[in-house]
């Protein structure tokens, strides 16, 4: 489990439901099927509208992803990695194609074939690798947008529901006994803006925020295994690769002489 985002869910939780219990009314009374309805099911069809189906669906899974803490970005790990891929390319204690062997990230991997290939000059490698950074970029941004848009949708279809229930309300203006329905009948309505804020920003907002950040870390994790390849390529000095791969991170995230 991703520490922050279980902390920042129970705490959302536990700040709703502190401020639903200040106000001292039975907590069931915000249980509202006609907002739930509204705010929920009116959210999925203007999903369903704006997007396929099946990226819908994978949204889901990289919600669990990210809840999870799955794909955490290992700088410290890659660097190693790669120094210890030079070295043994250098001394000869592997071949070029067994050194691809037993790399797990996807990313490294690809790249570390294409320089044990030896058919793509430096500056070819560096293009081929820069344009699948920018092809994993605009997919990653792209889900972290679908987040951003659909959480746009929830307060729209909480007023909607609120709106509803005032034309409901409006409709008994007049009749014996009405007076008494006005202050019921409002609270009741107002309780799908309260689902549809919630819902916003306390899950499709922040999520998007998260895949924000999270494609920001690929895509420096992805910018430093570009420059390894290349450096791998030249068959560098080990000293001049872990310094210059650890210019990507600051001083405290580096890895150290004794690590490499």
């Amino acid at each position: 489990m991703n520490p922050s985002s279980f902390l920042g869910i129970i705490l959302g939780l536990g700040v709703v439901g502190a401020a639903l219990s200040e106000t001292g009314m039975d907590m069931s009374f915000f249980l509202n099927f006609h907002g739930l309805v509204i705010v929920c099911g009116g959210t999925l069809a203007a999903a369903a509208t704006s997007f396929p189906m099946s990226k819908i669906l994978m949204l889901a899974k990289v919600f669990v992803l990210r809840l999870l803490g799955k794909n955490n970005v290992d700088y410290q790990g890659t660097i190693e990695q790669m120094l210890e891929l030079n070295k043994k390319l250098s001394l000869g204690l592997v071949g070029s194609h067994e050194a691809v062997n037993g790399i797990k990230n996807q990313f490294l991997k690809e790249a570390v074939t294409l320089v044990a290939d030896g058919v793509l000059s430096e500056r070819e490698v560096r293009n081929v690798l820069e344009q699948r950074l920018k092809t994993v970029e605009h997919h990653y941004m792209h889900e972290a947008n679908m987040f951003r848009t659909i959480g746009k949708y929830p307060p729209a279809f909480g007023l909607l529901a609120t709106t509803l229930g005032m034309i409901a309300l409006l409709q008994k203006i007049g009749q014996p006994g009405a007076e008494k329905l006005i202050g019921p009948a409002m609270a009741i309505g107002l309780v799908g803006t309260l689902y549809g804020i919630g819902l916003a920003n306390l899950v499709f907002l922040p999520i998007a925020e998260a895949l924000t950040e999270k494609t920001e870390e690929e895509v420096t994790l992805r910018k430093m295994i570009i420059e390894g390849a290349v450096l791998l390529k030249q068959r560098v000095n080990p000293v001049y690769m872990r310094e210059s791969l650890n210019s990507f991170l600051l001083p405290k995230e580096r890895v150290r002489r004794k690590a490499a």
